[in-house]
Parts: structure tokens; C-alpha cells; sequence
């Protein structure tokens, strides 16, 4: 085995802002963002396989520190070598354990991105007029979160003046909440819910999402959520992917995997794609487990880029197309 390349990367800001708007808002806020990442690249009887990890939050050093550091680079290295040597996945229909990373980027591409109102409006979201509609599971829950202050893409305030709040998008499988700005919340007689952002100053607010997670469940942990699986995947981490809101349709690509039999995690596997329609996902939820917050954190691109954090905890679908 030869390293092709590690590629490290650290990065602090410090955002200092200030809004003023003719109905009298005058906010002065600061904030403070950290994030490292890690990208290990390497080869073997020509195989290339690469795994990148990213840690951090809102907040100073204190969200990267060393030992969190250390551990991202152990993780890295670790994982790249398990891909070198994993078999290629199986493909068909399985029970998918999804880890708290894989989930998170489910909730926001799949989920959060319909729930963007300015979406909605424009006929490109699969969630139109199910607002109050039974959409997932009774176990699922979803919130989107901007006073979650250790999360990446908190904030105190939205880019309209508007002071943020736990938005609670889905309670118990029911949709309950679109992400609004002012303009989507008057058309659809809504109350603003302080999801208007813009880049920065030179850039026109957009409905964007800020810390979106799954809450847990009530399996105490992975082994037990684990345990009643006879065959099936668990993936973790994310390659990226494709989403259509519109339709409500996704592809992703995890960054590895295990096959699992009779409750334990096997061979390792490499190549694995999950796919489907959101809401056949949300519906087929069977099992969260208890604790889980925010995974890495991240950019959202929508014409403008701003930061966003996601997760939640590792979750249990029956019946996901893996390929």
C-alpha cells in the first residue's frame, strides 16, 4: 500500500455583523466558526480509495481540539485501508443502518431542501401542500435549529430582521413547519420563522436551513438497533449526490460500509449507493437510536453559500434500495 496524498486543512473565522432595516432593527452580533478536515488518498494492487473526514462547530478551538484532531486523522487513515481490501457492495432492496453523518446528509438534501418554502412556492418541492400530512413514521422528528450555538450554521438573527427559533419541521411523522422568509410566510399565512440568509451583504436573503437533525429514538444504542437485523447494510459517511426536490427523489453515495448478519457487522464493503424516494424513506424509518446531534459540519450551495451543520442519530430503514 502506497499514499497517494494527506491533505489537511484548518480553518477559523470571526463574523462580526450588524443589521439595520426601516422598521427600527438595530442588531449588532458576533460569531466565531472552526473546522478541520482531512483527506487521505491511497493505493494498492491498483486500487485507489480515499476517505475524508471533517470535524468542528460554532465556536473557537474548542470545537477541533487536538485530541479531536488526532482521532480525525486515526479515523482517516484506518478507513482508507479497510476500503483498499472491502468487497463490492450487493445490490437490491435491504435493511439500511444509516450512521449519524449518512443521516444527516439525508435530512438536509432529501428532506430540508423541500422544506424550503421559497421551493414550495415555485412547484419544486415534493412536500407541496402536505403541511399537517402524515409524511414518515411515528418515530421521526425533525427540527431545524439556528440557536443551537455549537452548531455550524447557527446565527441569533435572520438576514430580514426576524429572531430565530427551533423550527419543528416534522413532529411524530406529520409535517409540521416549512422553513419560511417573510415574503413565503405572508403567501402562505404563515408566521415568519427566521429563515431568511444571505451570503453576505452584497447578496438577496434566501429561505436556507441552518443546524437540521433527526431526533433519537429509542434504541439505547448502535448494537441494539443493530440486533434484530438478519441481513442488511450499514453505510457511513457521505461521497456526495444528486437530489430532485421536486420530485422527491435521491442518490447517494456513502463513503463506507459493513454488510450486517444476524445482529453483527461483517465484511467490509466498498462502492455502496443509497437511493429512492424521500418519502418512502420517511415512512420505512423503523428504529433511531437514542442519542445523536449534530455530524460534520459543512457549506450549503443554493446560488449562495452559507453555513450549515446536520446530523442526527444512526437510523434503521427496512426495505432501502442499496446498490
Amino acid at each position: 500500500m502506497s499514499a497517494l496524498s494527506t491533505i489537511t486543512g484548518y480553518s477559523d473565522e470571526h463574523i462580526h455583523s450588524e443589521l439595520l432595516t426601516s422598521e427600527g432593527t438595530n442588531r449588532i452580533w458576533s460569531f466565531q466558526r472552526t473546522v478541520a478536515n482531512a483527506v487521505i488518498t491511497a493505493r494498492e494492487d491498483g486500487e485507489v480509495a480515499s476517505y475524508r473526514c471533517r470535524i468542528g462547530g460554532g465556536g473557537g478551538f474548542e470545537a477541533v481540539d487536538a485530541t479531536d484532531i488526532e482521532a480525525m486523522g486515526r479515523k482517516c487513515s484506518e478507513s482508507v485501508l479497510r476500503i483498499l481490501s472491502a468487497e463490492r457492495a450487493p445490490s437490491g432492496r435491504t435493511t439500511l443502518v444509516a450512521d449519524s453523518d449518512l443521516t444527516g446528509v439525508y435530512i438536509h438534501e432529501a428532506l430540508g431542501h423541500p422544506c424550503e418554502a421559497d421551493l414550495v412556492a415555485a412547484g419544486d418541492s415534493c412536500l407541496e401542500g402536505k403541511l399537517g400530512h402524515k409524511i414518515g413514521s411515528d418515530i421521526v422528528s425533525v427540527i431545524d435549529d439556528p440557536t443551537m450555538r455549537m452548531g455550524y450554521g447557527a446565527y441569533p438573527i435572520d438576514d430580514e430582521g426576524v429572531d430565530t427559533i427551533v423550527k419543528n419541521l416534522i413532529v411524530d411523522g406529520v409535517l409540521q413547519e416549512y422553513l419560511n422568509n417573510r415574503e413565503t410566510a405572508a403567501r402562505y399565512s404563515l408566521t415568519p420563522n427566521g429563515g431568511a440568509r444571505a451570503q453576505d451583504g452584497l447578496h438577496h436573503p434566501l429561505v436556507r436551513m441552518s443546524n437540521t437533525l433527526i431526533l433519537g429514538g429509542k434504541h439505547r444504542d448502535l448494537d441494539e438497533l443493530l440486533e434484530d437485523v438478519t441481513d442488511g447494510v450499514y453505510a457511513c459517511g457521505s461521497r456526495g449526490g444528486q437530489v430532485d426536490t421536486g420530485r422527491g427523489s435521491f442518490q447517494f453515495a456513502a463513503q463506507e460500509a459493513w454488510r450486517i448478519e444476524n445482529g453483527e457487522l461483517t465484511t467490509p464493503l466498498k462502492d455502496v449507493s443509497v437511493s429512492g424516494m424521500t418519502l418512502e424513506i420517511l415512512a420505512n424509518v423503523d428504529g433511531l437510536c437514542r442519542q445523536g446531534g449534530l455530524a460534520s459540519p459543512g457549506y450549503c450551495g443554493k446560488g449562495q453559500i452559507v453555513p450549515v451543520g446536520d446530523g442526527g442519530p444512526s437510523m434503521r430503514i427496512r426495505d432501502a434500495l442499496v446498490g
